[in-house]
């Protein structure tokens, strides 16, 4: 990026910020956060204090919980309709793209029984 005429003396001890926030910054990674953030509160989801991308919620006495690693959301819910409601709620706010059942996480494979059992390995 380019220091705009007038500012390029003197301007290697100064710091730019975007009036727009740009896709591969810090601050466009900041500021995905804090909306994320934001939008998953206003659906009712509690950030972890151990990890900021770990959002929860207990909704009818079941539980949503959402992993974020930068703009991939990986979500597991008590009941299927739960995982419906998560993602209506989502894409009203964000168009998503849903990319099926989890298949690999961490470099652990997820295996799901007939009966909703999981098993990682």
């Amino acid at each position: 990026m380019e220091q705009p005429k007038g500012f390029e003396t003197g301007g290697d001890k100064n710091v730019w910020r975007l009036q727009k926030t740009l896709y591969g910054t810090m601050q466009g990674a900041y500021d995905w956060a804090e909306n994320l953030d934001k939008t998953f509160e206003g659906h009712g989801y509690h950030k972890s204090q151990a990890d900021s991308q770990i959002h929860s919620r207990v909704y009818n006495d079941k539980l949503t919980l959402t992993s974020t690693w930068t703009n991939d959301i990986l979500r597991a819910s008590s009941t299927t309709e739960d995982e419906r409601l998560a993602k209506a709620e989502l894409s009203s706010s964000y168009e998503i793209k849903d990319l099926g059942k989890a298949k690999l996480i961490l470099g652990m494979r997820i295996d799901q029984s007939a009966h909703g059992d999981i098993r990682l390995s």
